[in-house]
């Protein structure tokens, strides 16, 4: 008898063997896709100058005209809430705290204000010394400044 011998169809191989291919390839990028999804991105916060500048100006000229070092160092909340609403523009939101020379708060003032996501904040610390005679302590403004958009 004679014997049959099996025909190997090579197309039906190299069919067999792409969609191999493609699924090693899908299953590598399903893969990828999934890692760097779980990556977490870190971003820098986005200050932006002017509106620091903003924030050092107006608690600049509240100091040259005399009146921050007795509203600061006296608690005076207040009235230093009114001039700083007022050295500011209408666009601009702001909360303020004070700290002594050994780290402690002072007072705050609308620190329950939180800035909107996203928004770009602007931060200035100021540094003001001496009351009277008692040059060697100093207070701390840590004043942080949102524009309102729109």
């Amino acid at each position: 008898m004679v014997r049959i011998r099996r025909s190997i169809n090579l197309r039906n191989k190299k069919g067999q063997l792409f969609l191999l291919e493609v699924f090693i390839a899908l299953t590598v990028l399903v893969l990828l896709m999934v890692a760097i999804y779980q990556v977490e991105f870190t971003s820098i916060p986005s200050y932006q100058d002017d509106l620091s500048d903003i924030g050092h100006n107006a608690l600049e000229s509240l100091n040259i005209a005399g009146d921050l070092k007795s509203l600061v160092f006296n608690a005076q909340t207040i009235d230093l809430a009114e001039s700083l609403s007022e050295a500011l523009p209408g666009n601009i939101i702001w909360r303020l705290s004070v700290q002594d020379s050994t780290g402690s708060t002072q007072f705050q003032i609308y620190w329950d204000r939180v800035p909107p996501v996203g928004s770009s904040v602007g931060v200035t610390d100021y540094f003001m010394y001496g009351d009277a005679d008692n040059l060697s302590h100093y207070r701390t403004i840590h004043l942080e400044l949102w524009r309102i958009v729109g």
